[in-house]
């Protein structure tokens, strides 16, 4: 069941980023106008700002409480092995092995794994909180 509860904190936190995206993008879009669609230098530094966002959103979570907004809504969070709130460098392991395996990462959900991908390689967890 933990399986499950993981995808849909996720979710919830990928609706939240759209918003932020969004958002985001909105002055970037302004200010680069037409040459965002001709010009692949402009594209490529689009993306890179996108997940630059991205990036501080969920380490910054990640580092403060150990939980995104979608991970505090669905009563989890993310701790290293030693059980300790990740530091900037486990958030960044975290962070570059979501990138680099999505969707791969989360395929093991599926099949009923408790376990992310990328969470075994940086070597954090997502636990069930206690409630008070």
């Amino acid at each position: 069941m933990n399986g499950l509860k993981i995808l849909f904190a996720n979710l919830y936190d990928l609706l939240l980023l759209l918003a932020i995206w969004f958002a985001a993008a909105l002055p970037f879009v302004i200010w680069q106008g037409s040459a965002l669609q001709d010009s692949n230098a402009i594209k490529l530094a689009f993306q890179i700002y996108m997940i630059a966002i991205t990036y501080v959103y969920l380490t910054y979570f990640w580092i403060q409480s150990g939980q995104t907004p979608g991970l505090k809504t669905w009563k989890l969070q993310l701790l290293t092995e030693q059980n300790t709130l990740p530091n900037r460098y486990y958030a960044n392991f975290r962070f570059l092995w979501t990138i680099l395996l999505f969707p791969i990462g989360w395929v093991g959900l599926l099949f009923g794994k408790q376990q992310l991908l990328q969470d075994r390689l940086a070597k954090t967890q997502i636990i069930a909180v206690r409630e008070n």
